[in-house]
């Protein structure tokens, strides 16, 4: 294997190196395609922009915010790869590529994680768990994977580096990967269970059916790649996988442009509130804003059980006591595009106004209900 850094262009004889092979000379082990980057960088580029603007269009930051930041880390892995591909010898290109493009999914990863949290919010009386704990415990473990991830890939791509600094990278991205495929299992099986729950109350209207199953086909999709990334890395420097490019094309590439493109399709922002202060009724026709869900328990019990296995906050059903207030004032505070639907079917939208709480009183709260990362995504959503 060539020492990294080089600037010669090694690629002019190589491109109809048998696929599989060595290629003399190239830090990447094959001669990368230069036909396929280009395309896939500008497919990235326009869902990237797309998604800048429907996040825009529909006020969605607070749950896609994600979404054009994971685009551009693919564009840039790609790019970087087309570089690569005339300039085989040069390693500090190869680290960049892979690095962006291995981080890429798990930033989608936490646009999915902020859909679930805003599904579960919207009929808050049938989560399975608590639904301010779903941001702050899936996105906080997808940034230690990304963490591990970022660590690793930089160590595995670098051929100057020592035996053991490649082994520590390979096993730092195992078991990021690892943990990424729990994770997602996890997010399967909360989904699926308040999934169940909602359609078995004849609740899943057709707007959130369209946000369920974009949902579980976004994370089957990368739930896919990352099981090809596992198989990949297990297999070491001498697998197939790593030797056929084709591999990286089909489950990495075309597959994370699905799920970047579908979701430019099927934009959560179409379907669900803007804010998570606005949930369904429990007749399952009225849209309602109110406090929101807030942890009433017992300190003691917020400890023992953060996630409210035990169902105590169940106890205060905020849901059940909405505060009608006029309807053009439904209108201003509502925040979400089913508003006009709901007014077509006939249907109510009501609104309630919770006290003011001193600066004391949210500095307890949040101490008491979340993790670090958790406040300050919690303190972004009390703006809303």
């Amino acid at each position: 294997m060539p020492k990294g850094g080089g600037s010669g262009d090694l690629s002019q004889d190589t491109t109809a190196a048998h696929p599989g092979s060595h290629v003399p000379g190239s830090v990447w082990y094959y001669a990368p395609n230069k036909v396929a980057p280009p395309i896939f960088a500008a497919a990235f580029l326009l869902s990237g922009l797309v998604h800048a603007w429907q996040t825009y269009h529909y006020k969605s930051w607070r749950i896609t915010f994600l979404l054009p930041w994971g685009s551009f880390l693919m564009v840039g892995g790609f790019v970087a790869r087309e570089v690569g591909a005339f300039r085989i010898d040069n390693l500090g290109i190869l680290i960049a590529s892979v690095v962006l493009t291995v981080m890429s999914p798990p930033v989608y990863a936490g646009a999915n994680y902020f859909i679930l949290a805003r599904l579960v919010y919207y009929i808050p009386w049938l989560s399975p768990w608590h639904p301010g704990r779903v941001v702050t415990t899936f996105l906080g473990l997808d940034a230690l994977i990304e963490i591990l991830l970022g660590s690793g890939a930089p160590r595995v791509a670098n051929t100057d580096a020592s035996p053991g600094e490649r082994l520590a990278g390979e096993i730092l991205i195992k078991v990021g990967l690892t943990a990424q495929v729990i994770l997602f299992l996890g997010l399967f099986v909360l989904l699926g269970t308040w999934h169940n729950r909602v359609k078995s109350k004849g609740l899943l209207a057709p707007k959130l059916k369209k946000a369920v199953w974009s949902l579980f086909a976004s994370a089957l999709l990368i739930f896919t790649r990352c099981i090809y990334r596992v198989v990949e890395y297990f297999q070491g420097y001498h697998g197939a996988v790593l030797k056929h490019e084709a591999y990286f094309y089909v489950f990495e590439a075309s597959l994370m442009l699905i799920v970047s493109a579908g979701l430019n399709v099927f934009h959560p922002g179409k379907y669900l509130p803007r804010s998570n202060k606005v949930y369904m009724a429990k007749d399952g026709l009225t849209e309602v804003r109110g406090p929101g869900w807030r942890d009433q328990r017992k300190w003691y019990w917020q400890v023992a059980d953060p996630f409210d296995f035990a169902n105590k906050m169940g106890e205060h059903k905020f849901w059940d006591e909405p505060i009608p207030v006029p309807e053009n004032m439904a209108e201003a505070e509502h925040g979400s595009s089913g508003t006009a639907e709901a007014k077509h079917a006939g249907t109510a939208t009501a609104s309630g106004i919770s006290p003011p709480k001193t600066k004391s009183q949210k500095q307890a709260s949040w101490f008491a209900k979340h993790t670090l990362l958790g406040r300050y995504f919690a303190i972004r959503r009390g703006g809303e």
